[in-house]
């Protein structure tokens, strides 16, 4: 027994509503003697008939992948999951995305089909095989739209994917990409934290720092709740830090420990994708990366930020005035851990620093720790034997200067046809580092 078209599955799961009503369980009507019965379902016998009528729809969907039927070749296809197949049919069904884009619900993903048969939208075939595309609606910020693609609907109905229906498609993958901040090429980046704090050589200062901080985001309910600062506070609750020093000192690293030991993601923000051409746009875009930062309980970074917390002092132009005045005012209503890193942290706007909650400057690493940097760096079985880094002059590298220390002997090695990189490849790497920076300098100031 199988399915022949989809909308023998939304029949069935139709009929499945039925058992999960509110109302009287008035069910399995039937005639005797010309006399119509009606027996009452307790609610355990309810929910015990309405598994059992899933999983029968579930085993006909099975049973009907690699048949010949319409639906059997629209699997062949595309070979979904029954969860994601749902959750395309409820898309169909609703009209491609307008359930969500006329929704006047607090949080359109919440009554989505993702939400409601469990599916990750990021991670399922739904996304990977360009069946649905998820849009932000520019006019109305978090307002998600579902849009099912022609190649899924016409494959569905057994019909032609005609030229024009592909074009149709692509423009619909592009709005996809500009708007959806999940994206490499939307607001930010997503990153998930593999380094903890064995992998950050910085003073004890800096670690001890770093860690209250994590503490008092970790201990919030208690600070605010327990020790009643949420009754001397209106705003400002969040855990906001300036990471300040010369390129390369671990400003970035350091904030993905930080994610990583509060057990959540990082969200680096691209600042050339929020910065807008558009009047009114860029204000958007700090908003809408504060609200979703919020949602996703994730770490929020931005780098380089004094180009976007400029001194407004110094600024002629009332829309970068706004700018600046919208991040203040999303700064103060943020209640998670928001970290901004710059080399220039006197172009700060002096309002914007105020409502900085830590300043942590980091600073160049000394022999001892540029040693230890290096040692990280450098794989133990890319080394020959005998290999040791305590007699290099590093002094004056940053952690990224010794980064490009250990991927250029890398290269050297390979270019000698090397077996193992040795420490006179680790000292030509050096030297090219070292001339790098005395040139850059150089040009800097003539």
């Amino acid at each position: 027994m199988n399915y022949k078209s989809y909308t023998c599955v939304i029949s069935d799961i139709e009929y499945l509503k039925q058992f999960n009503e509110d109302s009287p369980r008035f069910y399995h009507r039937r005639f005797h003697d010309d006399e119509l019965y009606s027996t009452i379902i307790d609610d355990r016998t309810m929910k015990r008939i309405s598994s059992s009528w899933f999983e029968h729809i579930k085993n006909k969907f099975e049973q009907t992948k690699g048949t010949n039927t319409s639906l059997g070749k629209f699997l062949g296809r595309f070979p979904l999951e029954f969860k994601e197949f749902c959750c395309l049919i409820d898309l169909v069904r609703k009209g491609t995305g307008k359930f969500s884009m006329f929704s006047d619900e607090e949080d359109d993903e919440a009554s989505s089909p993702f939400a409601k048969y469990k599916v990750r939208y990021e991670s399922s075939q739904l996304k990977r095989l360009k069946l649905v595309f998820k849009i932000i609606n520019p006019l109305r910020p978090l307002r998600t739209v579902y849009e099912v693609s022609y190649k899924a609907q016409l494959a569905l109905k057994n019909k032609p994917y005609t030229n024009e229906y592909e074009q149709l498609d692509m423009a619909m993958e592009e709005e996809s990409k500009k708007s959806n901040p999940n994206e490499l090429d939307g607001l930010y980046y997503v990153i998930e934290p593999k380094v903890g704090f064995g992998d950050l050589v910085i003073s004890e200062d800096v670690k001890e720092k770093l860690r209250s901080a994590i503490a008092r985001d970790k201990k919030k309910e208690k600070i605010f709740k327990d020790w009643g600062f949420n009754n001397v506070l209106e705003y400002g609750k969040g855990t906001t830090l300036n990471f300040r020093g010369p390129p390369g000192t671990g400003k970035t690293l350091a904030a993905n420990v930080m994610a990583k030991e509060l057990g959540k993601k990082l969200l680096m923000v691209r600042y050339d994708q929020v910065q807008s051409a558009y009047v009114g746009e860029t204000e958007k875009h700090i908003q809408r990366i504060f609200n979703l930062a919020g949602k996703k309980n994730a770490v929020l970074f931005f780098d380089e930020a004094d180009a976007i917390a400029l001194n407004r002092n110094t600024l002629d132009k009332s829309w970068e005035m706004s700018q600046v005045n919208t991040l203040l005012k999303e700064l103060e209503r943020f209640e998670g851990v928001c970290i901004f890193a710059t080399n220039f942290s006197q172009k700060y706007d002096p309002a914007f620093e105020r409502r900085l909650t830590m300043h942590i400057d980091f600073e160049m690493p000394d022999k001892s720790q540029a040693l230890i940097i290096l040692n990280k760096l450098i794989p133990n079985k890319s080394r020959e034997s005998n290999f040791s880094v305590d007699s290099l002059e590093i002094e004056g590298l940053s952690g990224g200067d010794l980064k490009n220390v250990a991927l250029n002997a890398a290269g050297i090695a390979v270019r000698h046809n090397s077996d193992k990189i040795s420490i006179n490849h680790v000292k030509e790497a050096v030297s090219m580092i070292k001339i790098e920076k005395i040139n850059k300098l150089h040009s800097m100031f003539g």
